[in-house]
């Protein structure tokens, strides 16, 4: 227990009204009211930031703070949840979407807390020590958290929820420590649509905060108060520089849940909790991002003790990277004093995609980092200078990057303004000293160094000598300093923006032939911002092209297949016990994810994601030179050079006029049964185009496509197997894309060049009733040869001398 000694407000928290320098309505704990009109009048002459002397731990900390709403959003409002409005409502699906009617029904509850809340909470510093944190409540005592020398404390009345009644209030104060965890059930990847990449640019995470019936339970009338408490130390955390980003979590809207059987179901199973919560917060969500009660993550308060799968010392669960998923993004928090606001602050930056400190990613980036960062699994105190790991800074930046916090653009329409302007930014010099000497007075201009901010010296007008007051008579806080100082608490402080760095060297190139990417990187450190000064905004990182030069790529092979290739080993293996061979997979896979390394067993359906990024540089798709960066699809060129405008030409010519080449076209009838020659496709072939159109529109009409290599053997539709699905087909120097054979509209298409000759059969089975007709299209260069008259009499593998009634090689459908 310590006690706690107001240096600006004569002396106690409050003992009256007028004591108290913000907000202009009764405030918890205040005995007395005065109305805002007088308040403001003895402001305007007299008013001081407050600061507090603790004792404690055998040291004075002393807490100088400025009033602090920026975690709270202009149009913030609370609303009461019992069973006599939301009867029911527990039982709603969590696929309902959000209701107007809902809305209404807490309207009707609604809390207006403009002048009741807004003015408790504070932030700012110890000791005047830059490096320190405080974030705090000042209703009803001193209520948060402060942040310095490497060790966090927590304050609060001993009291709780009762005003200053004696000569010193007092409070507990405590050094925190964590002994139990944080728990991740799921991991969720959400990419969103993508704006500007690496750009450092202002993220709002629009906040419902919502208090289940067991914290209304436990902390009565305090709930609201208390719990906005948390979400301002939770926020203060996001301001941190560490996180290499500007962070500001608003709170839109708060529900307090009155009755248990209208809140959302909270198992002891963590994952369930998560899950039931995830669906009840649904309801209260417009879907239009203008709506002013839109928000974009919900964190859940409870006293229910929430269970891991190893042990109930769980003290949060999120999903990973799921921020921006409207039925995703939240996080359960299990009260256990102020220190749940750490947690919060935790299971937020999970949200954000942030993994523990002590992951398998994390240690190979960065070794280990410890335990003394906030995503961490377990820490005892934290870093007072980096609170966010390196790892933590890293992850939310590449999840910003690569668009998945779009959602995080939009500020809060209206701008909240501060409760009113500092005394210094309004009275001069001057006329401090008049006020305080009378009007003859005017400051002394020899004021020393050491003076500035900490005594006010006056002169009367033209006399030589200057006169102060015994004791400390601080310039007004708000006071122009230095050259683009304030004074605050006494000091001159500097509030500093941060400012970008040069852009550092380019770095080594992400291929060595081919067309690689390089990366140069520029920091927030010219300077760091200070004293809440912003974060930088702007370009982060800039990338350009590098190493285009033409790869001496003899196999033909395509740089994603090298990439799948590297996965040809031992561990995989097929039912024979033979070695799987790992190929592009690029059918089936959703545009957003063209920049991860999806690759297919050949021959099989079966496929893997082996890497979450391929290599920077590798062209996102066989019909687009664009390329992967950073696992984004960017606009490049053929001749591999980023931005560039560079097309390949129909004769497979980069930047070509399409005079080199021409088109070959022709259309086969077939009235014979099995494997018929279509058409063989030379060397240096482009935009080959098959198309074999099913009788009458019916699906499986007994006949299909078959490409079988000039060595002889089959690489589609062979021995008598027929493929029903989309795939594609690497081939040397191209890519053929098959539609499968379960279309009406039967089709091969290729993206490249290709650099080995191909035959295109027919697989009839149909017989004369259904004669299949086959059309193609492709372009050769001038010099190929190409006999078309030849090729109509190569059937040799017909199987023409079987009688319609006769028996078949039996054949199969697969999904390959």
């Amino acid at each position: 227990q310590v006690a706690v000694r107001s240096l600006t407000g004569g002396g106690l928290l409050w003992r009256d009204k007028a004591d108290w320098p913000w907000g202009g309505s009764q405030l918890c704990g205040c005995p007395s009211v005065t109305h805002s009109s007088e308040i403001t009048e003895q402001r305007t002459s007299s008013y001081e930031l407050p600061s507090f002397i603790l004792s404690a731990f055998g040291t004075d900390f002393t807490l100088n703070l400025m009033p602090d709403t920026s975690f709270i959003a202009p149009s913030f409002t609370i609303h009461r949840i019992s069973a006599r409005d939301f009867g029911g409502l527990r039982s709603a699906s969590g696929a309902q979407p959000f209701l107007d009617s809902n809305l209404q029904k807490i309207t009707n509850q609604t809390e207006e807390t403009e002048g009741h809340l807004r003015g408790c909470f504070y932030s700012g510093n110890v000791d005047n020590n830059q490096n320190s944190l405080v974030a705090v409540s000042l209703c009803s005592g001193i209520f948060g958290t402060f942040i310095t020398e490497g060790k966090e404390y927590l304050i609060e009345p001993k009291l709780r929820g009762s005003g200053p009644d004696s000569a010193e209030q007092l409070h507990v104060i405590k050094r925190r420590t964590f002994t139990q965890s944080h728990n991740v059930p799921v991991m969720f990847d959400h990419p969103e649509s993508r704006r500007r990449r690496f750009v450092s640019a202002p993220r709002f995470i629009e906040t419902l905060v919502v208090a289940d019936a067991s914290m209304t339970q436990f902390y009565g009338d305090e709930i609201k108060h208390y719990v906005l408490t948390l979400v301002s130390m939770a926020a203060q955390l996001y301001k941190h520089p560490s996180i290499k980003n500007s962070v500001n979590m608003v709170v839109v809207k708060m529900l307090v849940v009155e009755d248990e059987e209208v809140g959302p179901e909270i198992s002891s199973n963590g994952g369930v909790a998560l899950r039931n919560f995830c669906s009840w917060q649904q309801l209260f969500n417009p879907p239009s991002q203008r709506h002013p009660e839109h928000y974009d993550t919900a964190v859940l308060f409870t006293r229910e003790d929430i269970c891991g799968h190893q042990s109930c010392d769980t003290l949060g669960v999120a999903d990973v990277g799921t921020m921006c998923d409207p039925k995703r993004s939240c996080s359960v928090i299990e009260d256990n004093g102020l220190q749940a606001a750490f947690t919060a602050a935790h299971e937020l930056g999970h949200v954000l995609s942030m993994p523990h400190d002590d992951s398998k990613t994390c240690e190979k980036l960065f070794g280990d980092l410890g335990g003394h960062y906030l995503m961490a699994p377990l820490f005892v105190n934290l870093n007072k200078t980096s609170p966010w790991s390196p790892c933590s800074a890293l992850y939310i930046t590449e999840f910003f990057d690569n668009g998945h916090g779009d959602c995080l653009l939009d500020a809060p329409e209206n701008t909240m303004p501060l409760p009113r302007e500092l005394p210094g930014t309004t009275y001069s010099l001057d006329r401090q000293c008049q006020q305080i000497f009378g009007e003859e007075f005017v400051h002394c201009p020899n004021t020393s160094d050491s003076d500035v901010c900490s005594q006010l010296w006056c002169q009367e007008d033209g006399k030589m000598h200057c006169t102060t007051k015994n004791g400390s008579l601080p310039w007004a806080d708000g006071t122009p300093c230095g050259p683009n100082g304030t004074c605050l608490h006494g000091a001159c402080m500097v509030v500093v923006d941060g400012g970008w760095s040069l852009w550092g060297p380019w770095q080594q190139c992400s291929r060595t032939c081919g067309g690689g990417v390089e990366f140069s990187y520029r920091e927030c450190t010219d300077p760091v911002p200070q004293n809440g000064g912003k974060y930088c905004e702007g370009q982060r990182v800039q990338y350009q092209s590098c190493n285009t030069q033409p790869c001496d790529n003899k196999d033909g092979k395509s740089f994603r297949e090298e990439q799948c290739e590297k996965y040809n080993s031992p561990s995989y293996l097929d039912l024979n016990g033979n070695m799987k061979q790992w190929i592009p997979k690029y059918a089936g896979v959703s545009p957003r994810d063209r920049c991860k390394l999806f690759c297919r067993a050949r021959g099989s359906s079966e496929f893997k994601v082996f890497e979450a990024k391929v290599i920077d540089g590798t062209t996102c798709g066989p019909d687009t030179t664009s390329v992967c960066v950073q696992g984004q699809c960017v606009k490049a060129g053929c001749d591999q050079v980023i931005g560039s405008n560079k097309r390949v030409d129909k004769c497979g010519v980069c930047g070509g006029n399409g005079l080199t080449c021409r088109k070959i076209t022709g259309f086969r009838v077939f009235t014979s049964y099995g494997y018929s020659d279509i058409v063989t496709i030379p060397i240096g072939a482009t935009n080959i185009d098959i198309k074999q159109r099913s009788h009458r529109g019916i699906k499986h009409d007994g006949n299909y496509l078959a490409i079988k290599r000039e060595s002889g053997g089959y690489i589609l539709n062979g021995n008598f197997s027929v493929s029903t699905v989309e795939q594609d087909i690497p081939v040397l120097g191209a890519v053929l894309k098959y539609s499968g054979s379960s279309t009406t509209l039967e089709r091969i298409q290729s993206f490249g060049q290709l650099q080995e000759a191909i035959t295109i059969q027919l697989l009839a089975t149909a017989g004369d009733s259904n004669p299949p007709k086959v059309k193609y299209t492709f372009f050769i260069p001038r010099d190929v040869t190409f006999n078309k008259s030849k090729d109509r009499k190569s059937s040799s593998l017909s199987l023409h001398m079987i009688h319609p009634f006769g028996h078949l090689p039996e054949y199969r459908f697969v999904d390959i």
